[in-house]
């Protein structure tokens, strides 16, 4: 199996041509269910936001389902071994696969100090899950720095220089891998947006597969990926 490649396609038709019980670890940030289901809202979604959620719609969505994509991600990986970024929308749906196969989890929370300033009728947007989902057998490094296992991190919102809707924020995903794998292991992202997995995966010696249907964003990807000091394109 061919590693250290972005594919620019589905992740479930790479997913057909991914061996059973192959990958060590997946970290992902999968597409979220909107409770808005149309760019033409109005308020913030309109004014500020509409450019975000056209992207969002064009690339995979508003609405997602993770029963079939959990299941692949059990068929693949040779553990349960598995983080996913989610709101609080599908939490119910992550938790009851949880339960339906007696899976370790444990619920993180990157919590953002630069909330986007809207809170009408509702609390501010300032935090996103990560649902972590691990069965026996699965890499878990306990010996890292003490404050690696805090369950909760704070950061700004990711970077917009790399044209990105969702840019997750490469101290937190830096995080989950040194803890969850081991170097050389194989680390699989099936939405791999502007490359920020691929990226911790090179500094951190981990191998990667990465998938991602919109090819400007893989382009964004190689090119980090192609700078010689990849600390400046976290």
């Amino acid at each position: 199996m061919e590693t250290n490649i972005i594919y620019n396609e589905d992740c479930f038709e790479r997913l057909k041509k991914i061996d059973d019980n192959s990958i060590d670890l997946v970290v992902s940030d999968p597409p979220y269910e909107f409770i808005s289901k149309s760019p033409k809202g109005g308020g913030f979604m309109k004014k500020n936001n509409k450019k975000h959620l056209i992207s969002i719609e064009k690339s995979f969505g508003l609405s997602f389902s993770p029963i079939v994509f959990l299941n692949e991600m059990k068929r693949i990986l040779k553990y349960m071994n598995l983080y996913v970024f989610t709101n609080k929308n599908l939490l119910f749906d992550y938790l009851n696969f949880i339960k339906q196969n007696n899976y370790y989890f444990d619920i993180l929370l990157w919590l953002k100090n630069n909330p986007v300033p809207i809170n009408n009728n509702h609390y501010l947007i300032d935090k996103e899950y990560i649902i972590y989902i691990k069965e026996r057998g699965a890499v878990f490094n306990s010996k890292l720095n003490y404050n690696n296992y805090f369950t909760y991190v704070i950061n700004s919102i990711g970077t917009k220089k790399f044209n990105h809707p969702t840019v997750k924020p490469i101290k937190i995903i830096k995080k989950l891998i040194k803890i969850s794998s081991n170097e050389k292991d194989i680390v699989f992202d099936p939405f791999m947006g502007s490359g920020t997995t691929a990226v911790a995966c090179k500094q951190l010696n981990r191998q990667y597969i990465g998938c991602e249907i919109n090819k400007d964003y893989v382009e964004i990807a190689n090119q980090r990926l192609r700078q010689k000091n990849l600390g400046e394109f976290n």
